[in-house]
């Protein structure tokens, strides 16, 4: 399917985002209760698998172009492109979380100012990236639910890379674990009925312009909206019992794996779904 490069790159690159958010948060919350080796042997792990997700994510990007070599000439209109922004602040979201996780390897120091720098790059990186469709000629991809969608998906899974980080640190401090493991879950709720009260709203939308007759040539997005509803409905089902999952793994003072299991796999499972159905336009 055409659609894999593009689920899989913003996937990943949202991913890395979303573990480089909750990781910067997580230190700065850390930073009376932890020494600075511990925070170093807790933050790395989780820095290099960010950085690493997000040039995969950018590596699998250019299998979506007609001729890869020259996605260099994506990078010529900035002032009027989204695309080329978003290449340019992912450029430099990789960059500077690059050089901090180098910073990290090589001098066992965490440079928390670079963190945060790359944090807020990334931010920038996943509006620009929505902007993109946002802004394009799809109808379904034309509302403000496609921001929502993107980043839920940045906080998402920035919330299960949170909870795997604090469940395979059993010797961190009992406060510190809660404090996180609860901010984590909540955020993960939050943004979750977010989404689904955002979702009438957005079928609102589209039953207006469906009315309207609106297609966008040579694609049918409304068509292949309306019968993609099935695994809408699956996709959704399955984030719910993903996140009680992730919820039910918080509720001790020590991270249970087995419901972190469960709910992790759920919800990367609810991801995919959710953003083939979103990239099925015809």
């Amino acid at each position: 399917m055409h659609e894999w490069p593009l689920i899989i790159f913003t996937l990943l690159v949202q991913a890395s985002v979303g573990i480089t958010l909750f990781t910067t948060f997580s230190l700065v919350m850390a930073e009376q209760g932890l020494s600075s080796q511990e925070k170093h042997c807790y933050a790395l792990p989780f820095m290099l698998f960010a950085f690493i997700a997000g040039a995969l994510g950018l590596m699998v990007s250019t299998a979506h172009l007609g001729y890869p070599l020259n996605a260099f000439h994506a990078l010529r209109h900035v002032e009027s492109s989204w695309l080329s922004r978003e290449i340019i602040f992912a450029s430099l979201y990789l960059a500077f979380l690059g050089l901090g996780t180098l910073i990290a390897l090589l001098k066992k120091r965490l440079p928390i100012v670079l963190l945060l720098i790359a944090s807020l790059l990334g931010i920038v990186d996943v509006f620009c990236m929505s902007s993109i469709y946002v802004h394009s000629s799809v109808v379904t991809w034309m509302h403000f639910n496609t921001y929502l969608m993107f980043f839920g998906s940045v906080l998402s899974l920035g919330a299960v890379g949170s909870l795997w980080s604090l469940a395979v640190r059993p010797d961190l401090p009992s406060p510190l674990t809660r404090k996180v493991a609860v901010t984590a879950a909540v955020l993960l709720i939050a943004i979750t009925l977010c989404r689904l009260l955002a979702q009438p709203l957005y079928m609102e939308y589209l039953t207006s312009v469906w009315s309207s007759d609106v297609i966008t040539f040579p694609h049918q997005p409304l068509v292949a909206f309306a019968q993609l509803a099935s695994l809408r409905l699956a996709s959704w089902v399955i984030l719910i019992a993903g996140v009680c999952a992730l919820a039910l793994s918080s509720r001790c003072h020590r991270i249970n794996k087995r419901w972190l299991t469960m709910g992790s796999g759920l919800i990367v499972v609810a991801e995919v779904l959710l953003r083939l159905g979103f990239f099925s336009i015809q």
